[in-house]
């Protein structure tokens, strides 16, 4: 699957392409990692897997303008130690791939969404100027593992 991604930015992570596709495919790595360390407005709610182990969807509990939210992700395509995508029940649809890059990863995100959510993010969320944050987190995350 291929997306028209309106946002898409790399980051090169010290480690190998498993280790950061295991990381990126766990949603409760995810969730953190678009929190940040000081929000605790986003938390990961209840987790639907397959038998064997691989996540089918996600719920993502946030509060918006002091309303209690919840998101529905649905993971619409996994291909192991290359490419993770995940649609959302408001409309995004949030992509990760990971390639190898010299010693270590190029981790790639990519978000897209309708019109009108591209319009309510630009407003609102600002999800172009989050995303380098995003990679930030998640590259810490894992360089600190074991």
């Amino acid at each position: 699957m291929t997306i028209s991604a309106k946002h898409t930015h790399s980051i090169h992570v010290d480690a190998p392409v498993e280790k950061v596709f295991g990381y990126i495919e766990v949603p409760a790595h995810f969730v953190a990692a678009m929190a940040g360390p000081e929000d605790t407005d986003i938390v990961l709610g209840k987790v639907d897997q397959k038998p064997d182990g691989e996540v089918t969807s996600y719920e993502v509990k946030h509060r918006e303008f002091g309303m209690h939210l919840s998101t529905t992700l649905t993971r619409q395509e996994y291909v192991a130690n290359e490419r993770l995508v995940d649609h959302a029940s408001l409309g995004m649809t949030h992509m990760f791939t990971v390639e190898p890059d010299d010693a270590g990863t190029k981790l790639t995100y990519a978000w897209d969404a309708s019109k009108l959510m591209k319009m309510i993010d630009a407003t609102f969320y600002h999800t172009d100027r989050q995303i380098d944050e995003l990679l930030e987190n998640v590259k810490k995350e894992i360089e600190a593992l074991p």
